[in-house]
Formats: C-alpha cells, sequence, structure tokens
C-alpha cells in the first residue's frame, strides 16, 4: 500500500504551542501522539479547553486534499484509516435526507422572512442550497474542492464560489444566514475566518453550525487515539463551553442549541468507527445502504444571533 506525502509547506510551522486563537495565553499539553496515518503529528490541548493538530495543516493543505482522492475515496485509495470519507458520493441520498431535515428544523429561521440570503461554506455537492432555493431563497456556497463546484452546477443548478470564504469579496452584512455543516473543525485559521463570518452576516442575522461534541464524549473515551477525530484533516476539537467562548468572542450570541441528528447509513458507521470486520456481513444482509436518522458522532447544531 502506497504511502502519501505531505509537503512540508503544505503545514503552518509558525502555529506554535506559543498560539492560541482562542484565549491568548497558551498553555498546552499533550493530548494524543497520532501514528497510524502515513505520517505522525500530535494533538494538543490548551489550558482553555480547544485542542489542535500539530503541526497544523494550512490553507494549501485544503486545497490540495479536498481535491484528492484520499479525501473522496478510501475505499479507491485502499488507505486502512479514512482521511475524508470511506466513499463520497456513494453517500448522497443521505446529504439530500439530511438538508431535508434541517431545514424543517430550522424552519422557524428559514419560513419567517422568505427570502433570505443564505450562504453556505463548504456545501459540498450543493443539497441543502438545493432545498433552499426549492423554498424560494437566495441561495449560494463558497468552498475550496473545484470538484464539488462542478458536481452541484450539474446536479443542482445551484452556484458555489471557489475558493475560501474568508478570502472572498463578499459584502459586509451581505448575507440573512450564514451556515457550515461538517467545516468548521477543517479551518486552520479560525481566527481570520470568524472575524469574517461576523462582517459578512448582518445584524441580527443567524450564523449555524455543527461541531463534534468533545463534552462527555464517550466514544471518543472509548476509542481514544483511535477516535475518528484525531485524523489528518481534523485542525481543531471542541467542547460546548469552548464554542461558547469562540461566539462570544467574535459577536455571537448563541440562542439555541440541539443534537445533530442525521441520516447515514452503516457501511458509513463501521468505517468511521475502524470496524472493518462488520461489512461483509451487513453487505450480504444488503443493510449495508440503508439510510436511517442517528444522533451521530456525537455532534450538536448551534444557532448563533449577530449581537
Amino acid at each position: 500500500m502506497s504511502k502519501t506525502t505531505i509537503p512540508s509547506e503544505y503545514y503552518d510551522h509558525n502555529d506554535s504551542d506559543n498560539v492560541c486563537f482562542l484565549c491568548g495565553d497558551p498553555k498546552y499539553t499533550l493530548k494524543y501522539h497520532v501514528d497510524h496515518f502515513d505520517f505522525p503529528f500530535d494533538f494538543k490541548k490548551c489550558q482553555c479547553g480547544i485542542e489542535k493538530q500539530t503541526p497544523m495543516p494550512n490553507e494549501k493543505f485544503f486545497a490540495w486534499f479536498f481535491n484528492s482522492e484520499v479525501f473522496y475515496s478510501a475505499k479507491d485509495t485502499k488507505k486502512d484509516h479514512i482521511w475524508g470519507f470511506y466513499d463520497y458520493f456513494k453517500d448522497e441520498p443521505s446529504r439530500i435526507a439530511t438538508s431535508k431535515r434541517r431545514y424543517k428544523k430550522l424552519s422557524h429561521i428559514f419560513e419567517k422572512n422568505k427570502p433570505l440570503n443564505i450562504m453556505k461554506v463548504g456545501p459540498s455537492t450543493g443539497t441543502f442550497l438545493h432545498v433552499a432555493q426549492e423554498n424560494e431563497h437566495n441561495a449560494i456556497g463558497c468552498d475550496v474542492s473545484s470538484e464539488f463546484v462542478n458536481w452541484a452546477k450539474e446536479k443542482y443548478n445551484v452556484h458555489i464560489d471557489n475558493g475560501r470564504f474568508e478570502k472572498m469579496k463578499y459584502d459586509d452584512g451581505q448575507f440573512d444566514v450564514l451556515m457550515l455543516f461538517n467545516v468548521i473543525e477543517n479551518i486552520p485559521n479560525q481566527d481570520e475566518f470568524f472575524k469574517s463570518v461576523n462582517l459578512r452576516v448582518k445584524k441580527g442575522g443567524h450564523f449555524i453550525f455543527n461541531f463534534v461534541d468533545e463534552t462527555n464524549n464517550w466514544i471518543s473515551k472509548l476509542q481514544k487515539v483511535k477516535y475518528f477525530m484525531y485524523r489528518p484533516p481534523i485542525c481543531y476539537i471542541y467542547t460546548f463551553k469552548v464554542v461558547e467562548m469562540i461566539m462570544a468572542k467574535y459577536g455571537f450570541k448563541i440562542v439555541s442549541n440541539a443534537r445533530d441528528v442525521r441520516y447515514m447509513h452503516l457501511e458509513k458507521i463501521l468505517t468511521l468507527l475502524s470496524w472493518n470486520w462488520a461489512l461483509p456481513i451487513i453487505r450480504a444482509l444488503k443493510i449495508d445502504t440503508i439510510n436511517f436518522p442517528i444522533y451521530a458522532y456525537p455532534s450538536r447544531i448551534i444557532v448563533a444571533q449577530k449581537m
């Protein structure tokens, strides 16, 4: 099995133990040394509670990663450990079902004043943009993956700008709602990003996102360094307390906090848990790709309002 070689310039070597974007008073301790991928790295925890990968992947890393086969398909690259997804495009029925569920659960925001100007950062295949447009909203996305930009245009006829959100020339106060799902942990330059979110969301507008919650996370405690969050593309790991601190620092007030229920299938769940031994069984039973709602990872959806 070939190894994935990552150039040194794909990492921020200045992001040291002397840097914490959140508290400004970094005191790091080593949580895990990860050596079961193609190269070793560490996860360290600051005294404020936030965890980060070191060395930190930078923008060059993600420009490569989100356009690479190692992200789209561990199945095709035959990787023992999943960097991104086992088989990304096979999960499309899960994504469209999840997008419809999320829209319905957040309808008190989306249906109050239509149409809204919605931005989704990291919209991948554009499923939520598609659902929002079907409900008469002005919805666009921004993604570093040119593959997603082209795929979403062809599949759903939705518009996604290709690039990093914080680098794009959007107007101040342009968006009523800014959203990101399964993205926040993959942002290396968090201070720049959250400042940009504050600028682009209008006063009284909403910032909606999900995150994998490390608070009393029994799966993380059970799997330890083998937990799926401790992998190359994850920059930061959060607790709810840390998320509260981030929102307060960047001018938002949390107005709701709910379990993030999404549609998944057993093939994806088992590969994330590294229980590959069970895959032949569920395939033989033909239950490997049946979608069902599950409180996964576990993650939570935060709705915050710009103050």
